[in-house]
C-alpha cells in the first residue's frame, strides 16, 4: 500500500462518523491480512490492552532518525505478545513511516545454539525478500546481519526472550540496523531490558476487563447469560486478571450447561488447569538455584521475572496462579505420601 493510496484512505476516513470509520477499518484490516504476509493475526476483540500498546506506538512512532529500542515485561500469559503483535501492524502499515523491511520473530525463549542460526536466516529472509547465503553458525549470523541491514531503516521483534545470548545473535548492537530502525522485545526477565530507551510493564486486567475478555470466550458476547453471572465471577475471581487463564477457561466452558460448569470450577479449586500451569512454570524452569549466600539478589531476582511484587509500602504478594503452580510442584515430590513432601500447606 503506497503513501498516495494511504493519504486517500485516511481523507476518507476523516469524512466519515465513527461507525462508518471503525467499520472500513476493519475491512482495510481484513484485506492486508489476506493480501500481505506481514500482516499477524491478533484476537478481534482485544480487552484492556489499548492504552499500553498506544503508548508504545506514540514512542515508536515518532520521527526521529536514532535507533530506537523498547522493551516489554510482565508474567507468562498476562499478553506481552499480543501487544507486540498490536504495535507491529501500527508500524507496519503506519502511512508516512517507510520501513524497508520488517520481521517478527515469535518465541524465541530457550532456542539451542542451531535454532538461533534458523532464526538470524529468517530474520534476513523476512527485511530482504530474498534468500541469503546460507549461515553456518551463529557467530557468521552476526556479521550477515550487520552488513545487510547497517543502512536499512527495520522493524524487528524479538519475543519472549530469556537470554542474553538470544539478543546478542540477533540485534547485538545498534549500529546493525539503519536509522530510524524501531525494536521490540518482550520478555518475562527484566534483566534483559537495561539497554532499552523505553520498558513498559504489562498488567493483569482489572476485573471489569476480566468479565468482558472471559465472556468474550465463554458467551461470545460482552456479558455473562442472565443464569451464569455468579458461576462467571467465580471463574473471573480464580484467574485473577491473567488473559491466558480467562481466554482458557472461558473457550473450555463454552457451550457447557451450569451443572458442567459447577463441576469446572469444583475441579479447577483442586487441580489446576494443565494448559495454565504449563505457560506458568516456564518462568520457574529457567530460574538458577537459590545460593542462599545472597538472599538479597534472589529476591531481587523473584522481582524481575514477575514473580513476585513488592508495593511501596513493602508488602510481598504473589499471583495466585503462580501461587497454585508451586504447590503442584511440591505435590508431584511424593503424589501419594504427603509427609515426603518439602511442603505443607492444607490439612
Amino acid at each position: 500500500m503506497n503513501i498516495l493510496n494511504c493519504l486517500v484512505i485516511n481523507d476518507l476516513l476523516l469524512s466519515m462518523n465513527r461507525h462508518e470509520a471503525k467499520f472500513i477499518q476493519e475491512i482495510i484490516k481484513d484485506v492486508l491480512t489476506k493480501l500481505d504476509p506481514k500482516y499477524l493475526h491478533v484476537p478481534k476483540h482485544l480487552v484492556g490492552i489499548d492504552p499500553l500498546a498506544h503508548n508504545i506506538f506514540h514512542f515508536l512512532s515518532t520521527a526521529t532518525d536514532d535507533v530506537r529500542i523498547v522493551g516489554i515485561h510482565g508474567m507468562p500469559g498476562v499478553g506481552k505478545t499480543t501487544i507486540a503483535k498490536v504495535v507491529f501492524n501500527q508500524l507496519c502499515y503506519d502511512c508516512g513511516y517507510g520501513f524497508e523491511g520488517s520481521s517478527f520473530l515469535l518465541n524465541v525463549k530457550e532456542s539451542e545454539s542451531k535454532d538461533m542460526v534458523l532464526l538470524q536466516q529468517q530474520l534476513l529472509h523476512d527485511i530482504l525478500r530474498q534468500n541469503t547465503e546460507k549461515i553456518n553458525n551463529v557467530d557468521r549470523g552476526k556479521v550477515l546481519i550487520k552488513e545487510r541491514l547497517w543502512r536499512k531503516r527495520v522493524l524487528v521483534v524479538v519475543d519472549d526472550v530469556d537470554h542474553l545470548d538470544q539478543l546478542n545473535a540477533l540485534i547485538g548492537e545498534r549500529s546493525w540496523f539503519g536509522r530510524g530502525s524501531r525494536v521490540i522485545i518482550t520478555t518475562r526477565d527484566e534483566r534483559l531490558l537495561l539497554e532499552v530507551d523505553q520498558r513498559y510493564q504489562v498488567q493483569e486486567l482489572n476485573p471489569d476487563e476480566s468479565l468482558q475478555l472471559f465472556c468474550r470466550h465463554a458467551f461470545r458476547d460482552t456479558k455473562p447469560a442472565k443464569d451464569y453471572v455468579k458461576l462467571s465471577n467465580d471463574v473471573v475471581e480464580y484467574c485473577g486478571g491473567l488473559p491466558l487463564a480467562l481466554e482458557v477457561l472461558g473457550s473450555s466452558l463454552f457451550g457447557k450447561n451450569q451443572a458442567r460448569w459447577e463441576s469446572v470450577i469444583d475441579r479447577l479449586r483442586k487441580f489446576p488447569n494443565c494448559e495454565i500451569q504449563k505457560k506458568l512454570r516456564i518462568s520457574l524452569d529457567t530460574l538458577d538455584e537459590p545460593t542462599l549466600k545472597n538472599p538479597e539478589d534472589d529476591f531481587g531476582t523473584l522481582i524481575e521475572r514477575s514473580l513476585i511484587k513488592v508495593d511501596d509500602s513493602g508488602t510481598i504478594s504473589m499471583h495466585d496462579l503462580l501461587r497454585e503452580m508451586g504447590r503442584e510442584i511440591v505435590k508431584e515430590e511424593s503424589p501419594e505420601n504427603p509427609a515426603q513432601r518439602s511442603r505443607i500447606w492444607s490439612q
